[in-house]
């Protein structure tokens, strides 16, 4: 086992380890988990699966995790890394430099499709194990949080093409809805089996419509007829 001068404790939880071999071996059973993860669920995955798949001792895991759970909230951690980099890419503003509204929204909200369906399995897991684990809960939401903020950054640059009353609401709620609508297409929030089928052209060609016609309402909700 390592000493104490060569590992951490990492934010997730996990003990991170400082020397270069062992932090390969350790991102390989992170790897490793992750695509167990995508392919049983939480459910189908054990730490005996992953040591056998990755070929890392069980000795070896439980010197950086004490079990299942905390090794689970490590590859979430791990993951997040890299879905939220691809975000970040996604919603850079140079990448959307002279853009209008109308053209940016379809665009955006189908690349965001693409990477909530490439990394929809994974993701799905940790949701589905956020609705009883309170810390991976915690860890998504953040996640979420961020990408709102950069999702609505981008539109809200774009201000002077919105009619909105309160454009910061209004971009906010396009994201929510956006969101909500693609991990119900997508069966990010229930297991696949038990997920209606969608026609995802449609629903992309639908939200951008509906996100665009929003934007540029007034805000002001008719009265209701008695």
């Amino acid at each position: 086992m390592p000493s104490p001068s060569e590992q951490s404790t990492a934010p997730g939880g996990y003990r991170a380890p400082k020397q270069e071999r062992s932090q390969r071996s350790f991102e390989l059973v992170l790897d490793t988990t992750l695509e167990l993860l995508a392919e049983k669920g939480y459910a189908g995955f054990a730490l005996t699966e992953v040591s056998k798949r990755s070929g890392v001792s069980i000795g070896s895991i439980y010197t950086r995790v004490d079990g299942k759970d905390d090794l689970l909230r490590a590859a979430q951690g791990h993951f997040l890394t890299g879905m939220l980099a691809e975000h970040r890419a996604l919603t850079d503003p140079d990448r959307w430099t002279g853009v209008s509204l109308a053209e940016l929204l379809p665009r955006l909200i189908a690349g965001f499709a693409a990477l909530l369906e490439r990394q929809g399995r994974v993701l799905g897991a940790f949701q589905q194990r956020g609705a009883v684990d309170p810390e991976v809960a915690k860890v998504g939401k953040a996640a979420y949080f961020d990408m709102r903020e950069r999702f609505a950054g981008l539109l809200l640059a774009r201000h002077d093409e919105m009619r909105h009353a309160d454009p910061v609401r209004a971009v906010g709620s396009c994201f929510t809805v956006v969101y909500a609508a693609l991990a119900r297409g997508l069966a990010l929030d229930v297991p696949a089996a038990a997920a209606e089928g969608t026609d995802l052209d449609t629903l992309l060609e639908d939200l951008g419509v509906m996100a665009l016609a929003f934007l540029r309402a007034d805000g002001e909700a008719e009265p209701l007829s008695g």
